[in-house]
């Protein structure tokens, strides 16, 4: 199954907000996808337009520049302008969709360290945006 879908076989989208929950009604529990999915819409949600905006430019212009990089990377671009939250894996996920990026199937650990590090692992995307440079 693929990582960016539905139990029901419908793609996530992150850049719609997607109130839906299908897993209720269901015998079985949310995937860990779909449970992952709704807390990073969750947190999207706190930002402001303008936030999302500065989120989205910021991960264009890393998309630009390195051939791959981390949420790391997008958060230095934003530093101090938006909150941190958990709503950057739905905005790079939105990115994916709009084929700047895909990911890589590595994952580093964070290395920005402060109140939001806690050594968490990050997924490592390649830019779509500099094939052929």
């Amino acid at each position: 199954m693929s990582d960016n879908l539905w139990s029901d076989g419908q793609l996530f989208d992150p850049a719609i907000t997607d109130t839906r929950k299908p897993w209720q009604g269901r015998k079985d529990d949310p995937t860990p996808f779909e449970r992952g999915m709704e807390g990073s819409a969750r947190a999207a949600q706190k930002w402001t337009d303008l936030e999302k905006k500065w989120v989205d430019e910021a991960i264009e212009l890393v998309a630009l520049v390195q051939d791959t990089f981390t949420a790391d990377d997008i958060w230095a671009q934003i530093a101090g302008r938006v909150r941190v939250t958990k709503g950057l894996a739905g905005r790079l996920n939105a990115a994916r969709h709009r084929g700047m990026i895909e990911p890589t199937g590595q994952v580093t650990f964070a290395r920005r360290g402060g109140d939001h590090d806690h050594a968490q692992r990050l997924a490592v995307w390649r830019s779509l945006l500099r094939k052929g440079r």
